[in-house]
């Protein structure tokens, strides 16, 4: 049984569906969600989750939703961790591609093509809360306009990592710490400052 339904207790059971889901999905992948098998997890009727979700991908939405708001809290905690030798930007690139590693199923979820912009409110707040953390550590000097683009290209680079990571495409070197790899690429592409590690340009697989 998961801690979600050690934990359920009656009057609760919104926030009990939605933790027992994300942990359904990284378990077994968004395929395996069903609010039936949800309700059976739980040891609730078969129609009590639908008084609270009106199906499986309204669920779903919420999950994603609250899996940014995850993503979030990780970028924000890089932005304000002690690492003097790593920009805030590089630390929060680098947080965003471990979020991915450590919860790829969650992720996969997040950026799933059946959930686009501009369809459910709190997964757009949740994914613009996530992206202006990035946002914040764009050029001072630069417009608002500017400064969108710029943030744009720098997800887009630690998302294709984190994907090209999570398909096999691209595998961290063995025997090297995946922060430090991850550093080496992100901030030489970004900065365009030298290597950390000679040795950490092993890192692709084809």
């Amino acid at each position: 049984m998961s801690t979600s339904s050690q934990k359920y207790h009656h009057g609760d059971l919104r926030k009990a569906l939605l933790n027992e889901g994300m942990a359904l999905v990284q378990e077994s992948g968004p395929e395996a969600l069903t609010l039936r098998a949800l309700a059976r997890r739980l040891g609730v009727s078969a129609m009590a989750p639908y008084r609270h979700y009106s199906d499986k991908q309204a669920l779903l939405t919420a999950i994603a939703a609250d899996g940014f708001r995850q993503l979030q809290t990780r970028l924000e905690a890089a932005e304000d961790a002690d690492e003097p030798s790593r920009s805030p930007l590089l630390r929060e690139g680098i947080a965003y591609v471990l979020f991915a590693l450590d919860q790829p199923a969650l992720f996969r979820l997040m950026f799933g093509a059946n959930r686009p912009k501009d369809q459910d409110p709190e997964l757009d707040t949740a994914r613009a809360g996530a992206f202006g953390a990035l946002l914040r550590h764009m050029r001072g000097d630069a417009t608002s306009d500017e400064r969108a683009v710029q943030a744009r290209g720098c997800w887009s680079l630690v998302h294709g990592l984190a994907s090209l990571l999570l398909d096999g495409l691209l595998r961290v070197p063995e025997g090297t710490a995946p922060s430090d790899w991850l550093a080496e690429i992100i901030g030489t592409t970004i900065a365009g400052r030298p290597g950390l590690n000679p040795g950490l340009r092993r890192s692709h697989k084809m």
